[in-house]
């Protein structure tokens, strides 16, 4: 889910639990929208890291599964990371290092006209 203020909700015609869409240049995220007045306007927050790969439609803009929460992120490596040879050198997906970075990042939140679970195949669906 992403948390969005009431404010910019009303301004984008999104109501609490329509499929949303978040994008930006580095990916996009198919997700649920929670409309509270305790986020700020202008602001929107995600919490959590976890795969967006079963029961979620597909991303309008990508054409793929809504992909993972950092999908919108840039993986921002800390300095002092790079020191030595040792285990925070180890590769994980969209991460690297041992601690998060700060991930904000400008996104363009907006509602799903069309919910895709992509259960057709690639080819049932001419892509």
């Amino acid at each position: 889910i992403v948390w969005i203020s009431e404010v910019d909700a009303a301004k984008a015609g999104i109501e609490d639990n329509d499929w949303i869409e978040v994008f930006n240049v580095n990916g996009a995220i198919a997700c649920r929208a929670v409309v509270s007045q305790r986020v700020n306007e202008g602001m929107s927050l995600m919490y959590h890291a976890q795969e967006r790969q079963i029961n979620m439609p597909g991303a309008e803009t990508t054409k793929t599964r809504g992909g993972m929460h950092n999908s919108v992120t840039r993986a921002v490596m800390k300095p002092t990371h790079m020191i030595g040879g040792y285990a925070q050198q180890a590769y994980g997906f969209n991460y690297y290092g041992t601690v998060g970075c700060n991930r904000d990042e400008f996104v363009i939140v907006r509602k799903m006209d069309k919910v895709d679970w992509l259960d057709e195949s690639s080819e049932e669906r001419g892509a």
